[in-house]
């Protein structure tokens, strides 16, 4: 089975050479581009970081359907209910073969406002949605928590880890490969200058972390990953 192997963008990806770099993405053997959801830019609080909507939205404009966009992830309590679904949970389903991860938030890299939302209630509301079906969804959620496994399992969902250890890993691969028909992917994000890859009986998803949108660096790095 081929690998599927993926990038999540840097912060100031569209800052500079938007063009140069988004060709560098169209010319490799590459599955999804992921961007993330931040206020902050992890890389440095005096970095731009970009607003993921119109980011992902500049992207569908030029990417010609040579590799599928995704959110890893979109934080579930950081907007109101409504909020969410109205201006951006409805947004992405509009987009053909999109990859849509959820999680519930930490504070990392910032403090947001905490709304509280019912995962499960998101998750069935985006499942019963036509858009899932019809523009064929791809939904995982983030995190290493029993909660997370529970609803991986019983929504029959993909799941991601960010980094993390074989064992955490281990314990998901195995949950997942007792789904017979999963809605998503099983995923790791990984460092792109210093991966390390876990075994699996598994074909699951790496996606390598971009920290530099700096042209020269940028494209490097994805030579290096994709060589």
């Amino acid at each position: 089975m081929k690998p599927v192997n993926s990038v999540l963008l840097p912060g100031e990806f569209f800052k500079n050479n938007f063009k140069e770099k988004t060709e560098k993405l169209m010319s490799i053997d590459i599955d999804t581009v992921y961007l993330f959801d931040h206020g902050v830019n992890p890389a440095g609080k005096n970095l731009d970081v970009y607003e993921f909507i119109e980011g992902i939205y500049k992207l569908n404009e030029v990417v010609d359907d040579q590799f599928r966009l995704g959110l890893c992830v979109l934080n579930i309590n950081a907007r109101s209910y409504d909020k969410l679904f109205d201006e951006y949970i409805y947004k992405l389903l509009e987009i053909k073969n999109f990859k849509l991860g959820i999680g519930t938030g930490d504070d990392i890299f910032e403090k947001r406002p905490n709304f509280s939302n019912d995962i499960e209630k998101i998750i069935n509301a985006i499942v019963d949605s036509n858009k899932f079906k019809q523009n064929n969804i791809n939904l995982f959620i983030g995190g290493n928590s029993e909660k997370k496994l529970k609803l991986m399992k019983k929504y029959s969902i993909g799941i991601n880890q960010w980094m993390g250890t074989k064992n955490s890993f281990d314990e998901k691969e195995f949950q997942f490969s007792q789904i017979k028909h999963p809605r998503g992917n099983l995923s790791l994000c990984l460092k792109a200058d210093n991966p390390i890859f876990f075994a699996s009986k598994l074909n699951y998803e790496k996606i390598y972390v971009l920290k530099d949108s700096n042209p020269e660096i940028f494209f490097k790095t994805i030579d290096n990953i994709f060589r």
